[in-house]
């Protein structure tokens, strides 16, 4: 609510001058009704206004308000505040306000021989108040009412009406909620009989982003705003908070921008919460203290746990917390209401104090069972160098947590190495556990790291089988397939392995394999898993069900394939989640997804979330998203699509540099395609990894070539795929991907003049689906391509009227016109018309513009621009062609690429361009370019639509 005045030169860091509050943010509605009070005083109509709110929120101030318009006003204001003596005192407040004493009145009243006092007492106040109204327009202003005693409570229930007819206004505030001396009771009996309440609640962002900025003449960073939002929009401590900061030279300015030097809490914000703790017991601070190791939020049988006592014995000091407000209620837990101050009680426990009760906690937790998790933050917060008990805790809660959440795993493994003495016996065991942990985290150059460090070293041969089973995975995680074999070799080559240690060679053996594309190696070494599958682990056994499945898959075997994935799904059932394994559900799924099958691709999904959250933090958990983001973009969703592969990005991000799940890229530079942004899908797939998921790279390219075809003709597309073109009899997973990319294949291909290559990919997606008869969807993409290929209306219209997949279809409509097209027929126009609906239902705005233009050349113009309601000039008044063509104008294409690229002439282009340049007042490329990148920065974050 306040802001603090900004110092004159403020340079790149504060100084120490001391900040005062002077303004009030985010109260307007509050500021508006106390000034209206008061002018109703002034108009001799009078009026109640209450202000209740808890402290902190700026009651006062609104006081301080009241009486500097009631000065400019001209209006008299009399004023006082209750306090704790108060309630020992009948009327003193009022008393206060007239400066005058009750005990006086009182002595005058007993030489009357007056009885009744305190009712004497009431009608004397009553009798001045009149008075003074009598003389001009008054303003009775009473803070603190919280701590008033009865009599005052009852003179204030009564004197406004009696007093009614007078200029006289009443402002009267408590804190919420009081300690149960009635104001609450009176607050709600004026308010039935018409008085205005007002109930203080936090600051919004935008509020205490001004006040911020009032403060220090500087916008807040994000940075900034995450820590002023653990005030959760109280003023004074916001204001302490600043001040605070400015004080000890916590903020820094740079190009208008204020941010933090350091996310330590300033001194002022200790001192308040502990003049907050010095008003509770000694066994509530000492509740607060030990808790605030358990987090803001802790439920109430850990803090027991930490005390060593019991819930009902602790019951009187949680009341007492919850009264004074420090801590609230939710149903499963109790919080710190205020983040600062669980900061701050934490913050002031002496560091080994804090460490020791990590500790103990982290102990408790283990000893419950099953909550290893839990326990690591808390055993890694309290863990010592040397400390035996200590390491060994970690060490225990690190296996524990591997299979679920290798990540934190990761770090308890990596930690208790760190804080092993050199020379400990333990060393070795530590690096072999956090390898392995680093491993199945994602974080694969750490893991190879350390485990190449320990091999220099001579080893037992089960250490050095785990360190090198570690690096294979590390290694294939890393795109080093080759390597990683070798690795996995060496360790299958050791006689005497372990179960254990043999399934886990097997298994790197098998993804390194993946890795390198060797089908009939890999093909060979899954069915040798499989020849012997009762003797093998269940996890080898899946691992090899779904390696096959990819062969399978590769080569066109599509049946095959589902029927192993789909074992290899079923006997992982009932497994417990392990981001180590295979996962059978997310390649079966994938796979549905290539075949348009998208309901049972979603329930398999659905089926599985606690898999998938296992695998968080190694990026494959990023490959819902991918799919739900592929399925978006089939059904014409394009901004879903784009929220979900974005989301996928945001989850490979996290999980490190590697991007295991490298589809999401290509879905966004598909939808760019779909949008005419040529550009933007170059840059989404360039420089991208996209190694990792089962040949991503190859529908990377794909994309990537699509994009170069539409910028510069299709024999740039078709150099970039010659490697593609030559693969597919060994590698027919890209043709099974999408429905229309055997067709887009042969198509682009005899565009840039190679029959031969465009024949051989038709010839392949014919062969794909002789071998697979029952697949609608495989058949109709290879009559597509044959359609192409030979020029035959019958397969081109097959493909037109079969295609479950909207784009395909309208792809294949479109290839029809053009054949009928050439052929002179009628019929041409009917086929764009249809192709033309059917890209502009899968929101294919590229598409859309080159089929109106065929229709254009056959002497049939669409219109497909909306003139009504829109405005003469600015942004607003450009059309969708013109905010169009203004994106790719920023993006520094001249008008013929910018002609190109929306399939209309350059002076069309030059047209539009002038009436962009008319619209907005300017008259040069330059400041074009300017406002678009400003209205792109400003476009809304896209919201989810439903699936379908």
């Amino acid at each position: 609510m306040t802001a603090l005045p900004t110092k004159e030169g403020a340079g790149s860091c504060p100084g120490n001058d001391q900040l005062e509050c002077t303004a009030i943010h985010g109260r307007e509605d509050e500021q508006q009704a106390v000034s209206d009070l008061v002018r109703r005083a002034r108009k001799g109509r009078g009026g109640v206004l209450l202000i209740e709110g808890e402290p902190g929120m700026g009651k006062s101030l609104l006081l301080s308000e009241a009486a500097r318009v009631a000065h400019a006003e001209n209006v008299s204001l009399i004023a006082a505040s209750a306090d704790e003596l108060s309630r020992f005192m009948p009327l003193e407040p009022l008393f206060a306000a007239l400066n005058e004493a009750p005990a006086t009145l009182a002595d005058e009243a007993t030489l009357r021989g007056i009885t009744g006092l305190p009712m004497w007492l009431v009608a004397a106040l009553r009798a001045r108040l009149e008075s003074r109204a009598s003389t001009g327009p008054l303003v009775v202003s009473m803070d603190d009412l919280h701590w008033a005693d009865p009599a005052t409570l009852q003179a204030l229930r009564t004197l406004p009406w009696q007093l009614s007819s007078y200029p006289l206004s009443w402002i009267l505030a408590r804190r919420s909620p009081d300690d149960g001396n009635g104001s609450g009771r009176l607050f709600d009996l004026l308010e039935g009989d018409g008085a205005t309440r007002i109930t203080l609640r936090p600051l919004s962002d935008d509020a205490v982003a001004r006040l911020i900025t009032d403060a220090v003449g500087a916008v807040p960073d994000a940075g900034l705003m995450a820590l002023a939002a653990g005030a959760a929009g109280n003023p004074q401590m916001l204001t302490e908070l600043m001040g605070g900061l400015w004080d000890e030279n916590g903020l820094v300015i740079r190009d208008g921008r204020v941010g933090l030097v350091s996310a330590c809490l300033p001194r002022r914000i200790q001192a308040m919460t502990r003049r907050m703790l010095e008003r509770l017991s000694a066994a509530a601070r000492h509740l607060l203290e030990a808790a605030s190791v358990l987090g803001r939020s802790f439920r109430l049988e850990d803090a027991t746990t930490l005390l060593g006592t019991s819930p009902a014995a602790l019951l009187p000091v949680v009341q007492e917390a919850l009264t004074a407000r420090v801590l609230v209620a939710t149903s499963d837990s109790l919080v710190f209401r205020n983040e600062l101050v669980w900061q701050a009680v934490s913050e002031a426990l002496p560091l080994p104090v804090r460490q020791a009760l990590h500790w103990q906690f982290g102990e408790a937790l283990l000893e419950r069972g099953g909550a290893a998790a839990s326990a690591a933050v808390h055993l890694l917060s309290g863990a010592g160098s040397g400390d035996c008990t200590a390491l060994a805790g970690l060490d225990r809660a690190s296996a524990e947590v591997l299979p679920s959440s290798p990540d934190i795993a990761a770090d308890l493994a990596a930690r208790a190495l760190e804080l092993t003495p050199p020379g400990d016996p333990r060393v070795l065991a530590r690096s072999v556990s956090a390898a392995e942990a680093l491993a199945a985290a994602g974080r694969p150059d750490e893991a190879a790291e350390l485990a190449r460090t320990a091999l220099v070293v001579p080893q037992p041969a089960a250490s050095s089988a785990r360190l090198r089973c570690a690096l294979s995975s590390a290694l294939a995680m890393s795109g080093a397939a080759g390597d990683a074999l070798a690795e996995a070799e060496r360790v299958l080559a050791e006689p005497r392995l372990s179960s254990e240690l043999r399934a886990d060679a097997m298994i790197a053996r098998l993804r390194a394999l993946i890795g390198l594309r060797d089908g009939p190696h890999l093909a060979e070494t899954a069915q040798a898993i499989l020849a012997a599958r009762d003797g093998e682990q269940r996890d080898v056994v899946i691992a090899a069900l779904v390696a096959l499945a990819i062969t399978r898959w590769e080569a066109g075997d599509v049946t095959d394939a589902l029927d192993l994935s789909s074992d290899a799904v079923r006997r992982g059932d009932g497994l417990p989640p392990d981001a180590r394994r295979f996962h059978p559900h997310l390649f079966l799924a994938s796979r549905l997804v290539d075949l348009r099958r998208f309901g049972e691709a979603r329930a398999l999904i659905r089926a599985a979330p606690d898999h998938i959250d296992a695998l968080a933090p190694t990026g494959w958990s990023a490959t819902p998203a991918t799919l739900r983001a592929r399925m978006a973009l089939a059904e014409g969703r394009l901004d879903d699509a784009t929220t979900d592969a974005e989301a996928a990005l945001g989850v490979t991000s996290d999980a490190g540099a590697h991007v295991r799940d490298s589809m999401a890229p290509v879905v966004l530079a598909s939808v760019a395609l779909r949008h005419g942004d040529v550009t933007a899908a170059i840059q989404h797939v360039r420089g991208r990894p996209l190694s990792g998921a089962a040949y991503a790279d190859s529908w990377g390219t794909v994309i990537a070539a699509q994009a170069e075809e539409a910028r510069t003709g299709p024999r740039a597309g078709l150099e970039m795929l010659a490697g593609v073109y030559d693969d597919l009899r060994h590698h027919r997973f890209l043709l099974l991907w999408d429905p229309a990319f055997a067709a887009w294949l042969t198509r682009t291909a005899l565009a840039a003049g190679d029959s031969g290559r465009a024949a051989a990919a038709a010839a392949m997606a014919g062969e794909i689906a002789a071998g697979n008869a029952g697949l609608p969807i495989i058949i109709t993409s290879a009559a597509h391509a044959a359609g192409i290929a030979d020029g035959d209306r019958g397969r081109l219209e097959q493909a037109g009227a079969e295609h479950a997949d909207q784009w395909a279809r309208a792809s294949a409509l479109e290839d029809l016109g053009m054949l009928l097209a050439r052929t002179g027929s009628a019929d041409a126009i009917a086929s764009f018309s249809r192709a033309l609906d059917d890209y502009a239902a899968a929101g294919a705005a590229r598409d859309v513009a080159r089929v109106r233009r065929r229709l254009r050349r056959l002497g049939v113009r669409r219109r497909h621009w909306a003139a009504a309601g829109r405005t003469a000039t600015g942004w607003s008044s450009l059309t969708a062609t013109e905010r169009a063509i203004s994106e790719l104008v920023s993006q520094g294409l001249t008008n013929q690429q910018v002609a190109d690229q929306m399939f209309i002439s350059a002076h069309t282009v030059a047209f539009h361009l002038r009436q962009i340049f008319r619209k907005l007042g300017i008259s040069s490329r330059v400041e074009l370019t300017r406002i678009a990148m400003e209205k792109a920065r400003e476009r809304p974050r896209r919201t989810r639509k439903p699936e379908a």
